[in-house]
């Protein structure tokens, strides 16, 4: 019994100096995160334009335009029509 007393007064001594420890060196460490840049939206390309609300066209063969809608809750693009480049004059 005795010796039972002793162990859990060491241990009783042990968790109050790490206690302490944690306290005085506890406020003192810088914490950096580096996430990649999302932002970064490249070099911008010839042939895709942005319409807004999440829409863009791709021109191809500089005949005609293709119409995509990216949806952000479910991170899919979708092929919304078809436009003949000379139908927008």
């Amino acid at each position: 019994m005795e010796e039972q007393a002793r162990e859990l007064r060491r241990i009783r001594i042990t968790l109050i100096f790490l206690v302490i420890v944690t306290l005085i060196s506890g406020g003192n460490s810088d914490v950096s995160v580096n996430y990649p840049d999302d932002d970064f939206e490249g070099a911008p390309q010839q042939n895709v334009i942005q319409l807004g609300d999440g829409r863009f066209g791709m021109i191809i063969d500089g005949e005609y335009m293709e119409i995509y809608e990216y949806d952000a809750e479910k991170n899919k693009i979708k092929k919304i029509s078809d436009i003949y480049l000379n139908e927008l004059d």
